[in-house]
């Protein structure tokens, strides 16, 4: 049927024995390629692992250097001004506190650079006079703030500056306002002080402001010291 002007037959027997060698050929490309990828993965595993493990120690010790261990000798100085509204007779009208502590209290102590305090601030109207809508209590901080950083602050009162205020809505009462302090480097030797004249009331009274008066007047204060001086060679709060 086929003449040798028809050489098809041969052709399609030749093309037939060449698809096995093809398939082979591909196979062990495939199989080359496959090897290849896994040797690629196997040694990259351990550095990738290797790296993982880094990080976590690396940000660690970055913490761990951002600052000094807490060296602080706390002292026990508190300021709890105290006030009150009177007529024009005399009589007092109404009263109150502004509740004030430090934990650990460098109040009458001293503290070194990078170390932390928490200031709490809670003024309380024992009794309010008859008609006063509400209290604005201020107490301006700018000494502690001329040395020290803030941190955080929680509770009602927010800062305007360096100024700390709440208010205060009668019947309610305020919850207390926690300052978190770091002390700045290159403070050592400077004087932080508080006073009650450092406090201010606002109250509104029907139409008006009226005024307080405050009771008792005073000043407390902390010093700013090297860590040398306060033999803090780790974290340590000193008796």
């Amino acid at each position: 049927m086929y003449g040798a002007e028809n050489p098809l037959p041969g052709r399609i027997r030749r093309a037939a024995s060449s698809v096995p060698r093809l398939r082979r050929g591909r196979r062990r490309t495939w199989t080359l390629g496959t090897l290849a990828a896994a040797m690629l993965l196997a040694s990259s595993l351990p550095a990738n692992a290797a790296t993982a493990q880094a990080r976590p120690a690396a940000a660690a010790a970055r913490a761990t250097t951002a600052r000094d261990p807490e060296c602080i000798q706390p002292g026990n100085a508190w300021l709890n001004p105290r006030f009150y509204w009177r007529n024009v007779f005399g009589t007092r009208l109404g009263e109150g506190a502004i509740n004030e502590w430090s934990s650990p209290n460098p109040f009458g102590g001293r503290i070194a650079p990078g170390s932390t305090f928490t200031f709490r601030w809670r003024p309380d109207t024992t009794r309010n006079p008859v008609g006063a809508q509400y209290h604005i209590h201020r107490v301006n901080l700018a000494s502690v703030m001329a040395v020290a950083d803030v941190v955080s602050v929680t509770g009602p009162g927010s800062f305007s500056g360096t100024t700390l205020s709440a208010q205060e809505t009668p019947p309610y009462k305020l919850a207390d306002t926690a300052v978190t302090f770091r002390i700045r480097p290159g403070t050592e030797g400077r004087t932080a002080t508080l006073s009650s004249a450092d406090h201010s009331l606002t109250t509104r009274w029907l139409f008006a402001n009226i005024n307080n008066i405050w009771e008792n007047t005073g000043s407390i204060s902390f010093t700013v010291a090297s860590r040398a001086s306060l033999g803090c060679d780790s974290s340590s709060i000193l008796g």
